[in-house]
């Protein structure tokens, strides 16, 4: 029989001419051996024998089951594939997906994080473990993939095109993370790894170890395995940051010259960030096959990432009214800049940490009924949670100083000069400080039926199925009351010279003589307890009031703030997919035509304090005193929708090796939680200048018409060369647009223009990807152990903007260029691995928070490395080298020369042992 895996790919979808169909078996038998759902499954114990002799480990057997996936499906997939047990060709999974044609990725302290797909975003690619929805810690939909442990993974699937009987969400794509079962393997196997990890920008080794341990019992009807994973990593970051530059400023110069309507950057800050991650992970497989009818999986999976992070940086913040020399370039941005003695120098302390958790578990069976029927059932629960809330911090101590800005040399980052040589801790004043941060909730409910039905003709099968999933994201911001993060704001009040020690950053970007390499560090939690303390509120103007804020919000301890949210999302849904297969001439066909119905119901439940009126300030008139509700109120909002999504894949072989595909399919995204946020803050209570923001609860999915064509073929045992064309027309898509909106208030009616994200603009994104992969067997020795990876990725838009009565063009986020490159050399003992990769530069943001203008990140490329000795058949020998040339990444605001940040997270270097049995 052959089992229906939670994503179905079994070759009857998609066969080949009957003289190619012994070489598919054993392709896809070899497949099953790494593979975490039986996509084909041997039936007794002579084929489970041929499945031992075909199992090729290594560099070489993982692109070929990479290839085989991608070869035998009916939709448009790529893969990659565990090299050995245990062994994932990368020490991230983004990093491995990377090396996909259309995937490019985002990182975070030098992993990769985020996943892009096709120029879509992270909120825009399904992610899923063994075809069931992973939770995720975020504030949206979007999946951290550094969260989840490299060792504990068998494989993953990238689908560009969908089929019916998959989960809607993905307008990227769906990208399904496959984890190893025992009934796969059969008979007793373990493998266990160890490295030391070296970490070139703090000079800090530490330890990995992993492990798995699979067995199978009772005549290989039960089946259990466990895995684990555990590694630490001590990172330092240096970074530059300006977080934005004000359009539309006027500055008026101390020699009487006005500057009018130019660029200023808000801020410069010299940053360092020290991290400690910890990430411990597993998972555990039960299986149950008392026939060869009938198999029943119970499995979990766990995953606890917690990063621990201290910044500490000097930073300066540029205040227009008190520039008293400026220069501007052709752009009208400021170059060079001199600020009065009114500016300040601050030492700042804040972490950036993510306790996280994430738990999975599932339960399926799988039934083969009949000879023609088969029948599955798949139930999962998934949590992720972040406790994050009150528990960074963000602290300023400072003194008034003047400094100088210049941004002249573009081959440098910009330096600043004004700083005292000298640190005195007497010097430092009080400013702001806080408590902050989320905590996250994410829980996801799914079950599944999936029933194929298998006949002889050119329709061979009909599949049909149910879905129901309920997700509830919970975000709830815990930080301290807004009145007293403020309470010593403006350096007035001196604080304890002990807390003050001196940091030297050392060779900081190596830019020593360009900006400030030594500052003043203290801790955050001292700070705290000292402006809580009676003689630090004895200095105060107002102590007594002071006193009474402290005592009625327990210090700067953090609470529940009123912008905090739930969304809970239901969807239910059914689909019916037919797979046809015939012959045209010599020639074989295959289609897959299906329809999928989805019926999704969001409810958005938040908190805010209520606008009451607007009133008159006697003489000011021009300005309104806001008066809001005492207490918090409560504000739900519900929204339904339907959906049909039909879809159709089309393969013609041509010939054996050569393979034409097309596709049609309509894919939704639904709106991220945090666009859905009920809240409304009144930002501007000016009058004739009344500004609001929100979230939308009603928003619509974003809806995509999909188009592709591939040409494929196949010329070797691992190579192959692929050409893929494809087309998205994307309507409803959101975008933060300003409108006028009326609020009834106690003393009359008032409108605002108010920010929210709507839907209704249209986006069309076209690409072209061309992948090779080649294997140099014919070559000579010992040069036949020489292989090939490369890929382009080539990626536009069209995107348009309704603005009332004119229609702009508007960019899309993430969308760029991307190129691939691998090297390898597989020879008896030995394995070498070079890796490429190279990222064209592209939008992050359209609209940053500060100024409103968008974020470019510059190119980018990174070069990584591996290798490995086996000493024996069992035990091996290896190192990894991670961006081995130091690369750093550099972002900027709307024109090239608006720098925003640079950062250097250094490279890493590790070697280790593996053993298997």
């Amino acid at each position: 029989m052959s089992y229906i895996s939670p994503i179905s790919t079994k070759s009857s979808d998609n066969k080949l001419k009957r003289g190619s169909r012994a070489a598919l078996l054993a392709s896809v038998a070899s497949v099953a051996v790494f593979a975490s759902a039986s996509h084909v499954y041997a039936q007794d114990a002579d084929s489970a024998d041929a499945v031992e002799e075909i199992v090729v480990s290594g560099i070489r057997g993982s692109l070929r089951r990479a290839m085989d996936v991608k070869r035998n499906n009916s939709a448009i997939v790529d893969a990659i594939s565990a090299e050995d047990i245990g062994k994932f060709p990368d020490q991230n999974v983004a990093e491995s997906l990377q090396r996909i044609s259309g995937v490019s990725i985002d990182r975070s302290g030098g992993e990769g994080q985020f996943v892009t797909v096709r120029g879509f975003g992270p909120q825009f690619n399904t992610v899923l473990v063994n075809g069931r929805i992973l939770a995720t810690e975020n504030e949206g939909r979007e999946y951290s993939f550094d969260s989840l442990a490299a060792e504990l993974i068998s494989g993953a699937d990238v689908y560009k095109t969908p089929t019916a009987g998959m989960q809607s969400g993905g307008i990227g794509s769906t990208i399904n993370i496959r984890t190893a079962r025992p009934l796969d393997t059969r008979g007793f196997t373990a493998a266990v790894s160890t490295k030391a990890q070296y970490e070139d920008n703090s000079d800090e080794l530490s330890p990995t170890l992993s492990g798995l341990v699979s067995n199978t019992f009772a005549d290989d009807t039960i089946g259990l395995l466990l895995s684990f994973s555990h590694q630490e990593r001590d990172s330092r970051t240096d970074f530059i940051d300006t977080r934005g530059f004000n359009p539309g400023t006027t500055l008026n110069l101390a020699d009487g010259t006005t500057l009018e309507d130019v660029f200023i950057p808000q801020n410069y800050d010299q940053i360092v960030n020290f991290e400690k991650r910890k990430r411990t992970g597993g998972t555990a497989v039960l299986q149950f096959e008392p026939s060869d009818t009938f198999r029943v999986t119970l499995d979990a999976l766990y995953s606890k990432f917690d990063v621990e992070s201290k910044a500490t940086s000097i930073g300066h913040w540029f205040t227009s009214s008190e520039v008293l020399d400026a220069a501007v370039d052709e752009n009208n941005t400021v170059v060079t800049l001199t600020h009065s003695g009114n500016g300040a120098t601050d030492y700042i302390n804040r972490t950036y940490n993510r306790p996280t958790e994430t738990k999975m578990a599932g339960f399926n069976t799988d039934w083969q009924a009949s000879d023609n029927l088969n029948i599955a059932v798949d139930l999962a629960w998934s949590e992720a949670t972040s406790d994050n809330g009150g528990n960074e911090t963000f602290a300023v101590i400072g003194f008034n100083n003047g400094v100088s800005y210049d941004n002249t040399n573009p081959d440098t980052i910009p330096s600043l000069t004004g700083v005292p040589a000298t640190l005195d801790p007497a010097d430092g004043r009080a400013h702001i400080a806080l408590r902050e941060g989320a905590d996250i909730v994410d829980e996801v409910i799914e079950a599944k039926f999936d029933a194929e039905w298998s006949m002889d003709g050119i329709l061979n099968t009909v599949k049909f199925g149910g879905y129901m999933y309920e997700r509830t994201k919970t975000n709830n911001t815990v930080a301290t009351d807004p009145n007293v993060l403020c309470l010593y704001c403006g350096y007035a009040s001196d604080v304890d010279d002990s807390l003050l020690t001196e940091f030297d950053a050392g060779n900081f970007l190596g830019a020593e003589g360009q900006v400030p390499t030594v500052w003043l560090d203290y801790d955050p939690d001292a700070l705290f307890a000292f402006l809580e303390s009676p003689e630090a509120i004895a200095g105060l103007s107002d102590p007594e009031t002071a006193a009474a804020l402290i005592a009625a919000n327990n210090g700067y301890a953090a609470a529940l703030q009123p912008d905090s949210f739930e969304v809970d999302e239901e969807v239910y849904g059914g689909y019916v997919d037919f797979n046809f297969e015939g012959d045209f001439g010599d020639k074989v066909w295959a289609a897959n035509i299906g329809l999928r119905y989805v019926h999704t119901k969001q409810t958005a439940t938040g908190k805010q304090l209520a606008l009451l009126d607007l009133e008159v300030i006697p003489d000011d008139e021009t300005l309104y005193n806001a008066v809001f509700s005492d207490t918090v109120i409560d504000v739900t909002e519900s929204n339904t929708y339907n959906d049909l999504l039909p879809s159709a894949n089309f393969r013609l072989d041509m010939t054996e090796e050569l393979i034409l595909r097309a596709s049609y399919s309509r894919t939704i995204t639904r709106p991220t939680m945090t666009d859905m946020a009920p809240r409304v803050n009144f930002a501007v209570n000016r009058p004739g200048n009344l500004q609001a923001n929100g979230g939308n609860p009603l928003l619509s999915p974003f809806k995509s018409d999909n188009l592709d064509l591939t040409a494929e073929y196949y010329y070797g045992d691992a190579s192959y060369l692929s050409v893929a064309g494809f087309h998205k027309t994307v309507d409803d898509f959101i975008v933060s647009t300003v409108e006028q909106e009326t609020f009834a208030l106690e003393s009359g009616s008032f409108t605002y223009n108010v920010r929210r994200p709507r839907n209704g603009e249209t986006a069309k994104v076209k690409g072209l990807e061309v992948s090779w992969q080649h294997s140099f067997d014919s070559l000579p020795a010992p040069f036949d152990g020489l292989g090939i990876q490369a890929n382009l990725t080539f990626v536009d838009s069209a995107a348009t903007l309704d603005t009332g009565n004119t229609s702009t063009t508007f960019a899309l986020e993430g969308l760029g260029d991307s190129q691939n490159l691998v090297v390898f050399y597989e020879k008896d003992r030995i394995q070498f691995r070079v890796a490429y990769n190279n990222r064209d530069g592209f939008m992050q943001t359209l609209a940053n928070g500060t100024g409103g203008d968008p974020i470019f990140v510059e190119a980018y490329h990174q070069i990584d490395l591996s290798g490995s000795y086996d000493l024996t058949d069992d035990i091996s020998v290896f190192f990894e080298g991670t961006n081995i040339t130091n690369q750093d990444t550099r972002k900027h605001g709307r024109f090239e020369n608006q720098m925003l940040s640079v950062s250097d997270n250094g490279a890493r270097y590790a070697v280790g042992i593996r053993a298997k049995f």
